[in-house]
């Protein structure tokens, strides 16, 4: 079993409500900010932590989802939101299995949920540069936001290529999908347009919507893997919509 680290964390808002917000494979806690913002005029306090190996977090001695998981529940439960994306929303499926009252709310964001998906996924795009740059990161996801390039690059140096390796190895088996079936409280699972590829598939989803009825689970046509950053108006919709019911 391994140490919890303790991670850095990236803050918005002073609203009686509490988000908490896991970033993906190679990303960091800034790169929350649109959502944060919305988040915050909407009544939240948000955290959006580094997780271990990433933006300014300690690498830890295992990127495995269960020493995430840990890193996490040492910042607190009783959050009224959790968003993850990808490998976060892994490791919330995976905080929320631990300990069902961690949060009252769930949103996860094409998670990663099966070792051989995750796999292909990660197989189909290039190698991570060791010199990221913002003009190929634009050219690479001509829809983001400029500021959402301009903070992807500077996660991709924080980390290093290394990280993706790390995490496929320490990682597998990733097997969360039980623990998206069972969440206990409304969970919000998104899957990405199968066209730009994708971890949840419609069949996932509607596995997911059949097994348990706090599950709803939306398709977001025309928005990659990262659709807080390719479609993000759509995203927040949703987002917004979910909070309101």
């Amino acid at each position: 079993m391994t140490k919890p680290v303790a991670l850095s964390t990236t803050v918005w808002g002073k609203g009686p409500r509490r988000a908490l917000l896991l970033h993906g494979l190679t990303s960091a806690g800034s790169t929350w900010w649109r959502l944060a913002d919305d988040l915050a005029e909407a009544g939240f306090t948000i955290v959006a932590p580094d997780l271990r190996a990433h933006g300014t977090s300690p690498a830890g001695d295992s990127l495995s989802i269960e020493s995430h998981r840990d890193d996490v529940l040492l910042l607190g439960g009783g959050w009224d939101l959790l968003v993850g994306h990808s490998l976060g929303g892994a490791i919330a499926a995976a905080a929320m299995a631990a300990d069902p009252t961690f949060a009252a709310r769930v949103v996860l964001e094409d998670p990663a949920i099966d070792s051989d998906v995750t796999a292909r996924f990660l197989a189909s795009f290039p190698e991570p540069s060791l010199h990221p740059t913002i003009e190929a990161i634009a050219a690479e996801h001509p829809n983001w936001d400029p500021h959402d390039v301009e903070l992807k690059v500077e996660a991709l140096l924080q980390c290093g290529p290394e990280v993706s390796e790390r995490t496929m190895k320490d990682a597998s088996p990733w097997d969360t999908w039980p623990a998206v079936l069972a969440m206990p409280v409304p969970l919000l699972l998104l899957g990405a347009d199968p066209v730009d590829g994708s971890l949840v598939t419609a069949a996932n989803g509607a596995e997911a919507v059949a097994a348990n009825a706090n599950i709803e689970f939306v398709l977001v046509d025309g928005a990659g893997h990262s659709m807080h950053r390719d479609a993000y108006d759509r995203y927040w919709q949703l987002m917004r919509g979910f909070l309101e019911r």
